[in-house]
């Protein structure tokens, strides 16, 4: 019995292992100051752009939220993102280190620290 639920413990994990993304905060970070509106400040990890065989790349970005009001010191964020460059359509994969499995693809909706986010990841993967 006990044999049973360790196996089923390992074999659980090893699974969730697998669909999860690694952090990419381990290590050095090469962050990219992009943009700045009334909503807040978004930043790019230029250093974790990575591809997949689909065409998709994954990125970390920082986003600072401004405070709402004057007992509000704003809110630090950070989000792995999964873009589809072609159709210029994001997922969130994780939420400051929580991987969002039920994620949908979306586009920015005309937020433009999202469009910047897209359009400086996308540029960066086909550059280097």
């Amino acid at each position: 019995m006990i044999s049973n639920l360790f196996y089923f413990s390992f074999s659980l994990l090893f699974f969730i292992l697998n669909f999860v993304p690694f952090s990419f905060a381990i290590g050095n970070v090469d962050w990219v100051f992009l943009k700045e509106n009334n909503d807040g400040r978004e930043w790019l990890d230029k250093g974790s752009i990575k591809s997949f065989p689909n065409g998709e790349i994954t990125v970390l970005t920082k986003f600072f939220k401004n405070p709402t009001n004057s007992d509000d010191d704003g809110e630090l964020s950070l989000y792995v993102m999964r873009i589809n460059c072609d159709e210029k359509k994001f997922k969130d994969t994780s939420i400051n280190g929580i991987p969002q499995f039920n994620s949908k693809w979306q586009t920015s909706n005309n937020d433009e620290l999202i469009d910047v986010v897209i359009e400086n990841s996308c540029s960066e993967f086909i550059d280097g």
